[in-house]
């Protein structure tokens, strides 16, 4: 803080502090002063009403060396010659022997008051002596009424007293006579009348008493609390010494009050003169002492303040003389108490000035109560030599605690945020450590599922003829093994980095041969994403100096990292020269960065994007030891990334110089590869994206396999080889929802952990087209907690396997899921051919009866009503009901016959209207317009008394047609529309199985089920659309996916 600012604030509040005094002073101030003249003072005028408490100050008559004691009838005869006209309030020590200025002796005091005529209407009188050094007696008209102390002529009949006291009295003459004994023989400093005696009616003295006792026993209080608690607190929390030493500060501060002014120590607690002398000395070098000491455990950046030590062991020693001497002889060494208190409070407030310009936090709350401290010894010190009336003042010591209470709460609540922060890191790192075991057992689990599996496929194949077979199977195990020793070395490589155990061999490397490498590695990863790998190095580039193995590492994290986080386009690694330095940038367009991700991302355990169902492969420390790899060299690491467009990762190393350059080999371009390895590069993509050849079994069990890693892929489909499966398989979780329209599926195997979409939610999104019966879903990974295999039987999976997992297990785990889904099929059949049937017996009856009435009376109608019934029938039980389409016309003709049927049985309450584009090639599930037509005549129309009109419309939009029953009906209660749609889920609800079924259907062969709109006397609309290539696999835009 600059010193402007602070001299600012400390001036500011010190003007407070007075500001507040003075206010106090003059509200407080109630006496008024009388000034005396030859021992006498004229009240005749006074008004007790408008100035209760007056200070008898002035000239009062003094007789040194006696103690003048006035007779029963207040007759006062002093020796002669011997009487002097005294200033009071002031030390005697000028009316004793010049020469030698003491202060011990003793004298009579005498000051006769004019009290007004009408005596007998003034009320009760007090009269009030303050302290007296260090005994007195008080005479009212020849009468003792009270002392402090016993003043003798002797030091060995004496007896000291100084506390102040208060004697009331009936005023039953005009004249009252006021002597006062006083004898002091132990206090060195002062003597005598040194501060005014008051006079005053007994109920305002009694009230300015209570207010400055009462004063006083409250900051007592408040310091007894704050040494309390600051000593309860040193115990029971931490060990911290400063609160100790503040509630010892507390201690003296109070027992110093509690002997100032009024003295109650020794006026409500009868603690003699020695004793209150001693605490006194005591509280004040104690408070000296230990501010000091106090200073120096908030402050350690303050050196000198170590040397405080030895100021509180002279005070200690001052303390130990107080205890073992006499109050008279310390009066002796009073010089020295003031100097150990000036060195105390004048050295205070530079330190923590000090302390404030270094920057100590909260310093100036200490600076701040250091100051009103010094402002009340300031007014005590002027009061003590001016003789100043102005009574207890305690807001100086109140703002002391008050700035010392600010300083502990903002301490206290630093501390608290503090903690709280470190509670964070620490919840934080507890979380990061967690995660770091599930992904450690994740990462490790996943190659050594691949290699359990690649073995016992192995095994398996032994004895047959598939030896080539064999061997890719091996060569893939081979390069999982050393996926799993990537990870395991960057466990390592951590720990060789924390404790500086990583020594780098440098020298001149050719970057271009070493990137080339590094981009032959990493190939095999792309394996699955339409990714480009492309070396732009520039043959030019001079070599860097760099440790080769090191330099590998660096590359292939980057690179690597890379991969992960790109699904599709181009990962570039180019180079170019600043200064003397080399800049390598490796850029990519995959995912991107936020910056708060990008803040991060060099941390260890740290990964790209941290989402509880999709997560990228890796313990996240490879760029965090590429990072300090990189500055081992000398270099420099850094990212720019923008959210979905992708990352460039730029690092610096040195370029090597002349004289350490060696033969290096030549630059191997990993952009222009030579056809033997454009060709094997070529041949090894082909075989890891097609799954085994799989004999052409029409009815054979297909399955839909999704991963991001193509390796997983591999090995799963080499596991499920010797069973007759065709599988197929996706490298992302849109990629495999794309495909579940081509055709029936049996099986939907997902790794969880994937990114863009989970496995997750690819479960949820099947789930919400198939039941559990139609498409099982099998999720293979890694995560074994109770959470994790929860959440994903919540999301809709029907099994769920820990990798790595035997591969006897995952067949017959395959198998039994394949058969639920085939024999789901089958019901699914029969309940079709059931929904074929179900034609209601009273629609039959009625029918047969509408056609028996017509036998007499309309055998024309009659015959035409046989008609439409025998194509009602037909119809509806035509096998060709079984497949998953038929042409509209054919289901346009079971509608046209059903409506017949009903217009011939209810008449003119039925009527038709047509809107169907004639020739229009479309294809729909069979019954699913009759159902539609049904539900608007029986649901709708007829129940009113005159019927009303259905529509059938089909509008022709291109790439897609759009089929809608129109009514204008009884309408349809849109609270009703769950019960109709998901009868199985509204107990106690009376539904057929028609639009349910037709909805269901609809949405696993489009994706969207009926759109149904209606209200309540309004009519009804039902429609749903029909791609116009419905066995493309294009899902509908509701899922906002398209097909790959």
């Amino acid at each position: 803080m600059k010193r402007r600012k602070i001299a600012a604030i400390v001036g500011l509040f010190f003007l407070v502090l007075t500001g507040i005094r003075l206010v106090w002073i003059n509200i407080q101030t109630t006496s008024m002063r009388i000034e005396a003249e030859d021992g006498r003072v004229d009240l005749s005028d006074w008004l007790p009403s408008s100035k209760p408490i007056l200070s008898l100050d002035g000239q009062w008559e003094f007789y040194p060396s006696q103690l003048a004691t006035p007779g029963p009838d207040g007759a006062f005869v002093p020796e002669a010659g011997s009487t002097m006209k005294m200033a009071v309030p002031e030390s005697w020590q000028r009316y004793f022997s010049p020469q030698q200025r003491s202060t011990f002796g003793y004298g009579t005091y005498r000051l006769r008051v004019i009290l007004p005529q009408r005596t007998e209407e003034l009320p009760k009188l007090t009269v009030r002596i303050p302290r007296i050094s260090t005994s007195s007696a008080l005479y009212v008209n020849g009468r003792l009424e009270g002392r402090s102390g016993q003043p003798a002529e002797q030091a060995s009949s004496y007896r000291a007293g100084s506390m102040p006291y208060s004697v009331t009295i009936t005023a039953d003459r005009d004249v009252l006579d006021l002597v006062l004994h006083v004898a002091n023989y132990d206090n060195r400093v002062m003597g005598g009348l040194t501060e005014p005696v008051k006079l005053g009616t007994a109920s305002a003295m009694e009230r300015a008493y209570w207010y400055s006792a009462g004063s006083q026993a409250a900051m007592v209080l408040l310091m007894v609390m704050h040494a309390g608690y600051a000593f309860v607190l040193y115990f029971i929390g931490a060990r911290h010494k400063p609160l100790l030493i503040f509630s010892l500060l507390a201690a003296c501060g109070a027992a110093a009050v509690s002997v100032d002014q009024d003295q109650i120590l020794s006026a409500w607690f009868g603690v003699g003169y020695e004793t209150a002398s001693k605490v006194f000395y005591l509280s004040y070098v104690g408070v000296a002492g230990l501010l000091l000491h106090f200073l120096k455990g908030l402050l350690p950046e303050i050196p000198i303040l170590r040397y405080s030590r030895w100021h509180l062991v002279a005070c200690a020693v001052f303390g130990l003389g107080v205890l073992a001497l006499p109050a008279r002889l310390i009066t002796y060494a009073d010089g020295l108490h003031t100097l150990l208190m000036l060195v105390s409070f004048g050295s205070a407030p530079v330190f923590l000035y000090l302390a404030v310009r270094k920057g100590v936090p909260d310093a100036i709350y200490l600076l701040l109560g250091v100051v009103a401290m010094a402002s009340n010894l300031i007014w005590g010190l002027l009061n003590y030599t001016f003789f100043l009336d102005i009574g207890y003042y305690p807001f100086d010591m109140l703002a002391l605690f008050v700035a010392f209470a600010l300083y502990w709460f903002k301490q206290y609540f630093r501390s608290a945020a503090e903690t709280a922060t470190l509670a964070e890191r620490l919840k934080e790192a507890d979380r990061l450590k967690d995660e770091f075991l599930v992904q450690t057992s994740h990462e490790l689990r996943n190659p050594l599922h691949g290699i359990l599996n690649m073995a016992q496929t192995v095994l398996d194949s032994a004895g047959k003829s598939d030896d080539e077979a064999n061997r890719d199977r091996l060569k893939l195990l081979v390069s999982v093994g050393k996926r799993m020793s990537f990870l395991l070395n960057d466990l390592v490589d951590l720990t060789r980095l924390r404790e500086n155990r990583v020594l780098l061999q440098p020298g001149p490397l050719r970057l271009q041969a070493e990137a080339s490498g590094v981009l032959d590695m990493v190939r095999f990863l792309t394996e699955g994403k339409p990714i480009k790998l492309e070396n732009r190095i520039p043959d030019s580039l001079p070599p860097v100096l760099a440790d080769e193995n090191r330099l590998l590492q660096i590359l292939f994290n980057l690179l690597h990292n890379a991969v992960k986080f790109t699904n599709e386009g181009r990962i570039v690694i180019d180079a170019g020269i600043e200064g003397d330095m080399a800049v390598i940038r490796i850029s990519d367009t995959g995912i991107g960065m936020d910056e708060a991700t990008m803040s991060r991302i060099f941390l260890p355990y740290e990964q790209g994007r941290e989402q509880t169902e999709t997560n990228a492969s890796g313990f996240g420390l490879g760029l965090s030891i590429t990072k300090r790899l990189v500055e081992l060299h000398g270099g420099e690491l850094t990212v720019t990334s923008v959210p979905n467009s992708g990352s460039v990762f730029r690092f610096t190393l040195p370029v090597a110089k002349p004289d350490e350059l060696e033969a290096a080999p030549e630059a191997i371009s990993a952009g222009k590869p030579n056809e033997a390895d454009a060709a094997l590069n070529r041949a090894e993509t082909a075989a890891a994206a097609s799954p085994p050849e799989t004999p052409a079994h029409r009815d054979v069990p297909r399955i839909l396999a999704v991963d991001d890693d193509p390796v997983n892929l591999r090995v799963l489909t080499n596991a499920l080889a010797r069973d007759r499966y065709e599988i197929v398989t996706a490298t992302s979780g849109l990629e495999a929802l794309s495909l579940l329209n081509a055709g029936a599926w049996d099986l939907l195997i997902a790794d969880v952990m994937m990114p863009g979409m989970s496995g997750y939610e690819v479960s949820r999104t099947v789930r919400s087209m198939f039941s559990h019966s139609e498409l099982p879903i099998l999720l293979l990974t890694a995560r074994h907690r109770t959470e994790d295999i929860e959440a994903g039987f919540r999301a809709g999976a029907n099994d769920y396997i820990v990798k790595p997992v035997d591969v006897h297990e995952l067949r017959a785990r395959v198998k039994a899921l394949t058969d639920v889904a085939r024999t789901a099929r089958e019901q699914s059949r029969m309940e079709a051919a059931w929904l074929q049937a179900q034609i209601q017996p009273h629609f039959l009856f009625n029918t047969l009866n509408s056609v028996a009435a017509l036998v007499e009376v309309d055998p024309d109608r009659m015959r035409n009503l046989l008609l439409a019934f025998g194509d009602y029938l037909r119809a509806s039980f035509d096998f060709a009901n079984l497949e998953r389409f038929v042409p509209l016309d054919k289901e346009l003709e079971l509608v046209r016959a059903y409506l017949y049927i009903e217009k011939e049985r209810f008449g003119d309450r039925v009527q038709v209207e047509w809107e169907v584009d004639d020739g229009l090639p479309l294809q729909v599930p069979p019954l699913s317009i009759q159902p539609l037509v049904e539900n608007a005549v029986r649901h709708g129309l007829l129940r009113r008394n005159r019927g009303g009109t259905v529509r059938i419309r089909v509008c022709d939009f291109g790439d897609y047609a759009e089929i809608s029953v129109e009514d204008n009906g009884v309408g349809f209660d849109p609270e009703l529309l769950r019960g109709v749609l998901y009868p199985r889920e509204t107990p106690g609800r009376k539904s057929g199985v028609g639009l349910a079924n037709t909805d269901r259907r609809l949405k696993q062969l489009f994706g969207k089920g009926l759109q149904i709109q209606g209200a309540p006397g309004q009519g009804t609309v039902v429609s749903f659309i029909v791609p116009k290539q419905a066995t493309s696999g294009t899902l509908l835009p509701r899922y906002g996916l398209e097909a790959k």
